[in-house]
């Protein structure tokens, strides 16, 4: 069997991840879409390419490498933090990146 190209190996990670974590993801409605407020994208989504890549390139039995590498390259940059570099949704467990980042990993890990 060919293995897949790292576009479709990419692809199918994003849609298993949708499939595995949106399901179980707490602002999620009855019919699927979520139910953030108005205006405001979740993590997982706006940065899901980009989470993919991250988690790809640690390759870790310990959970807080993969942490640190999503701050690095995910949370650094990301536009909810305010001035000081704190995520208000990440400190009150309302950011879908953070909230459920373990249950990425295993999704692209398996």
């Amino acid at each position: 069997m060919a293995q897949a190209q790292p576009y479709e190996r990419r692809q199918a990670l994003i849609d298993a991840i949708r499939q595995r974590v949106c399901a179980v993801c707490l602002d999620r409605r009855d019919d699927g879409t979520c139910r953030l407020q108005a205006g405001r994208e979740c993590a997982l989504e706006a940065y899901l390419p980009e989470i993919v890549d991250v988690v790809m390139s640690v390759h870790s039995d310990r959970m807080d490498e993969y942490v640190d590498a999503i701050e690095a390259r995910i949370c650094s940059r990301c536009s909810s933090r305010n001035a000081e570099g704190a995520c208000p949704f990440r400190n009150k467990g309302e950011c879908g990146l953070w909230t459920y980042l373990p249950l990425v990993v295993d999704v692209v890990e398996d």
